[in-house]
């Protein structure tokens, strides 16, 4: 059976940036076999309600603007299978969820292509990409990863979102001081994670230290319900305790069972 995962996506330059995050991200496809596909929930698709890109030919979306030149010739040329894509909107209708095929969206934003081109460079993994639902609660979102749980033998399931986002409040000098706030949120996510302490997880939003404070909109949070949700024991490894530009904890967690 293969993991779910929370990744914390950063900025989109990591995708052609030397950094110890973009190593990690090249290097964690090693701890787990190689999926037939890849289902994904982005931050950067958000939607009131639950929907699946239908698109048979996908491009990817430069849904940025102010970074270098040759992060907009950044090609990643993924698959979109629709057999694939009709597998999990049927897994899911099957569960009683509402889901809707988004045949007009293009492709995928950089919440997918970005982290997926330093895990599999050769793009030759289909991915199915979810939207986000965000105004669902964290309940509703995990119900959404427990209906994706039996494609676990085939499929990757991954939420993209990053365990800290505040922007506002970025220092983006390379060695600023790490702040408090997005520490003591990350810790204690950790260590409710490590804990299976799934009563608090579910709502973490309200429970976890500092939580607005470091998610001033939920966005890039609510993709980790997802990942949570596909886990079978909710339990997480947390492998990869790294900050950047002060408070963007770029914690990546491993949900095994």
């Amino acid at each position: 059976m293969l993991p779910t995962l929370f990744i914390s996506h950063g900025s989109p330059q990591l995708a052609i940036m030397e950094h110890d995050v973009a190593d990690f991200l090249q290097k964690l496809p090693n701890k787990f076999e190689k999926p037939k596909y890849i289902i994904i929930v982005s931050a950067h698709w958000t939607s009131d309600n639950l929907k699946i890109l239908v698109n048979e030919n996908p491009t990817i979306i430069y849904d940025f603007y102010g970074f270098p030149k040759e992060l907009y010739q950044v090609e990643y040329p993924v698959e979109n299978d629709i057999k694939y894509v009709n597998k999990v909107y049927e897994t899911i209708k099957s569960s009683k969820i509402d889901i809707e095929k988004d045949e007009s969206r293009i492709g995928y934003d950089h919440g997918v292509w970005a982290p997926l081109s330093l895990m599999y460079k050769d793009a030759d993994i289909p991915v199915v990409q979810l939207s986000l639902p965000i105004h669902f609660s964290g309940k509703k979102l995990m119900q959404i990863g427990a209906a994706l749980q039996s494609l676990r033998d085939e499929a990757l399931i991954i939420g993209s979102g990053n365990m800290t986002h505040n922007l506002f409040d970025s220092q983006w000098e390379d060695e600023a001081p790490i702040k408090e706030y997005a520490r003591e949120f990350r810790d204690w996510v950790v260590k409710n994670i490590e804990n299976k302490n799934e009563d608090l997880l579910v709502d973490l939003i309200n429970q976890a230290p500092y939580c607005a404070k470091n998610h001033p909109s939920l966005d890039h949070l609510l993709p980790f319900f997802v990942a949570y949700g596909a886990s079978k024991g909710k339990t997480g490894i947390a492998m990869n305790d790294v900050y950047m530009y002060a408070n963007q904890s770029m914690e990546m967690v491993l949900f095994k069972d």
